[in-house]
């Protein structure tokens, strides 16, 4: 082969793929080729060197970029491979565990079960019991027992479920899989790590096999994975790790972004390179990141450039509110396309979810293909479904299909035997459901009947009040009465499940300002009735407008966690204000902030030729109306980097975690002329109010305090002494 693969790398690129032995940090910015460099590397080892594939681990996290290695790797040696292990650290736990688990007292013929199977095993178990699969959600105590399977400490801590009992449930799930010859996700790590550290001559055998250990994103590891690397490579040190500190945003997945930090003290003798040129993005773009970035402290300095030109600056679009921003960006949108440029090569990226449906309306209201990733468009996600087929049967008890899709959401232990029956009841007799429950038939258990005539007065009492009170109070009893948002908290008690419990609480309360929007552009003569069932008529013909995409030129939307990996000309990032982004809970803490400052640099370095950054005066959000500052974010870019259109105004930066930072601030920490009082505060104090809970000071205007409060409550202006505010 020669030096025909390195014909394309860059001088810092041959470096990471030529030093064979030994330990190597490869630190890769966005875009600086990490993939090429891993790839190349792997090649120059067989091809070069002479190592026996099989003595080569590579690890990725996910199967997409394990099958594009693999593939690339084969072009390059110009004949396949076989024996190297390539693959995510999940497959590859399943590959030694069929190997070695019987020295666990498992068959190596086990089954790996999914998550929805493990709440079945715990919901069995919690029956055998006796528990209360209704008080006690088996979903939630599923996620406990993932989290404690990898830290056992989680089982000694203050949860919604009795220590006793999820205890007891922990032991008897952790029977039951080996007794059935099962595991679970997360044994496929957590068991590995046990074969390691019981049976030295198994962690020698792989030791031995595994001569050269490659890991991609090691930023993303997680302590279990880390803990088997460090394993299997801390004899022969030959471990080459690519990671970037600068792009570690999964945290609320477990990622541990001191596994860099820990590579350094294990592997002292490391060798660090740093991979810098960008290949993507012009310069205008990572000047700007570059910027935003240092303002993250004990980080491994690096400065992204690149040779693809200056390009334009980034625009800063301050709208008066969330429509006109909505609008801004669905004309800069057919501007561009009229222009010439794919909708393909656009990207809309927002801070969370729920904030893609202001965009999704506005982008199918005037016909521009769009498409969510990551995640499904907001109408049709399960829980606004589910509320929607709610608010059928409150206007229409007759309603059958949307009786099918809620009589049992949340769980009321009404089986889908006692929905047969009385489907086959109502066809008998000519009867709606609900009629069948009102009816009193002696088809179920009596404890059956209960429930359903349970489930049928909540839905009557809704009815009933409908026209006694405003709707968004009826949507919020519904929520509450129905169980659906007890579930969600229920769900979301720990680890990776929380955050996905929280989405869903967050579209359900950004579908209540679907409700306040239409409600404000009806004829306020008309009844609750028939602004509720004006409300269904129109998401019902939205849903009926949305037309399959025919080929892939689309606009796409996504969080900015779901654009890691992508690339656009174009990106917009939308919702730029305290308390969105960076969320007010990320006030709270300066390394959540850090990691919010991260998500944004992610985003930024996602755009090859133009980022436009876009937020409001005030929206209504959450079901409420509010006005936020400009996220801090925005202050930290250079700004003759930046073009400021609309409200937009360049601002000096203030971190409100920082301090420090106080006096060199543009807004005076106190106003001339002020004297103190029984709340000497100033900007970044934390403070409990009696109402609105604890929030931090963002802003002091003599005698008034802007303060960020967590969600639902968001930034309120306070009178800064008044006694129901006391600092922490």
């Amino acid at each position: 082969m020669g030096n025909i693969i390195f014909d394309k790398l860059n001088e810092q690129q041959i470096k990471a793929v030529k030093v064979v032995n030994g330990p190597v940090m490869a630190v890769a910015g966005a875009g600086s080729g990490k993939t090429r460099v891993l790839t190349n590397r792997v090649a120059y080892l067989i091809d070069e060197i002479g190592i026996p594939s099989n003595h080569i681990l590579a690890i990725t996290f996910t199967n997409r970029a394990a099958d594009e290695m693999r593939t690339r790797i084969f072009r390059l040696i110009n004949c396949p491979i076989t024996g190297i292990w390539l693959s995510t650290f999940h497959a590859m736990g399943a590959k030694i565990l069929r190997y070695d688990i019987n020295y666990l007292g498992y068959g190596n013929d086990f089954q790996i079960i999914d998550d929805d199977d493990a709440i079945i095993v715990v919901k069995t178990i919690m029956k055998r019991l006796d528990y209360d699969v209704k008080k006690f959600s088996p979903k939630a105590i599923a996620n406990l027992i993932e989290s404690a399977k990898a830290d056992e400490t989680i089982l000694t801590l203050n949860h919604m479920i009795p220590k006793d009992m999820l205890n007891i449930i922990f032991d008897e799930y952790q029977k039951f899989l080996q007794g059935n010859n099962l595991v679970d996700f997360q044994d496929l790590l957590v068991l590995v790590l046990k074969l390691f550290r019981n049976y030295p001559e198994v962690l020698k055998k792989y030791q031995d096999w595994f001569q050269y250990i490659l890991v991609d994103e090691f930023q993303d590891t997680n302590d279990l994975q880390y803990e088997i690397v460090y394993l299997l490579a801390k004899n022969h040190r030959n471990l080459f790790i690519v990671g970037d500190e600068d792009q570690s945003i999964y945290a609320f997945r477990g990622a541990n972004i001191q596994n860099i930090k820990k590579f350094m003290t294990d592997f002292p003798e490391h060798q660090k390179i740093i991979l810098n040129q960008n290949y993507r993005s012009k310069t205008t773009i990572l000047d700007a990141a570059n910027a935003v970035i240092k303002h993250n402290r004990n980080r491994i300095p690096k400065d992204l450039f690149s040779t693809l030109g200056e390009g334009d600056k980034i625009i800063h679009f301050k709208a008066e509110s969330d429509d006109e921003e909505a609008y801004y960006i669905y004309n800069k949108i057919k501007q561009l396309s009229k222009a010439g440029l794919p909708f393909r090569d656009m990207a809309v990226f927002y801070r969370n979810n729920a904030m893609s449906r202001k965009f999704e309306d506005i982008l199918l209201k005037y016909n521009i293909p769009h498409k969510v990733i990551g995640n499904i468009s907001f109408y049709k996600r399960k829980e606004i479904k589910d509320i929607i087929a709610y608010l059928h049967l409150l206007v229409n008890r007759g309603d059958d299909y949307a009786f099918s899709r809620v009589y049992n959401e949340p769980r009321r232990g009404i089986g889908e035997m006692t929905f047969d029956r009385m489907v086959d009841y109502a066809k008998q007799h000519n009867l709606k459901l609900m009629d069948v429950i009102e009816a009193d038939v002696d088809l179920f258990p009596q404890s059956t009947m209960e429930r359903l005539k349970t489930f049928k007065t909540i839905i009557d009492e809704l009815h009933d009040n409908l026209e006694t009170v405003n709707l968004l109070v009826t949507y919020d009893t519904l929520l509450d009465k129905s169980g659906y948002m007890g579930m969600l908290k229920m769900e979301g008690l720990s680890g990776e499940k929380q955050l996905e419990a929280q989405r869903r609480i967050d579209n359900l309360n950004e579908f209540k300002t679907v409700i306040l929007e239409k409600i404000k552009e009806y004829d306020s003569s008309i009844s609750n009735t028939e602004k509720l069932i004006q409300i269904l008529t129109e998401l019902a013909l939205r849903e009926e407008a949305e037309v399959a995409l025919n080929d892939d030129d689309y606009v796409s939307l996504m969080t900015m966690h779901s654009a890691k990996g992508l690339e656009f000309k174009i990106v917009f990032l939308t919702c730029f204000e305290q308390t969105l982004f960076p969320s007010n809970q990320s006030l709270m803490e300066r390394t959540d902030i850090e990691e919010e400052r991260r998500l944004f640099y992610v985003a930024l370095t996602r755009a090859k030729d133009q980022v436009v950054i876009t937020n409001a005066k005030s929206r209504f959000m959450y079901g409420h109306y509010q006005e936020n500052l400009d996220s801090e974010f925005i202050a930290e870019i250079d700004d003759k980097l930046v073009e400021h259109l609309g409200l937009a105004k360049p601002r000096k930066r203030f971190a409100a975690w920082d301090k420090t930072e106080v006096e060199s601030r543009s807004v005076p920490a106190v106003a001339p002329g002020y004297v103190p009082t029984q709340n000497d505060l100033v900007i970044g104090d934390k403070v409990r109010h009696q109402v609105f809970g604890e929030g931090i000071i963002v802003m002091i205007d003599q005698d008034k305090a802007t303060i960020a409060f967590k969600t639902p409550v968001g930034i309120k202006i306070l009178m800064k002494d008044h006694p129901s505010i006391q600092k922490v």
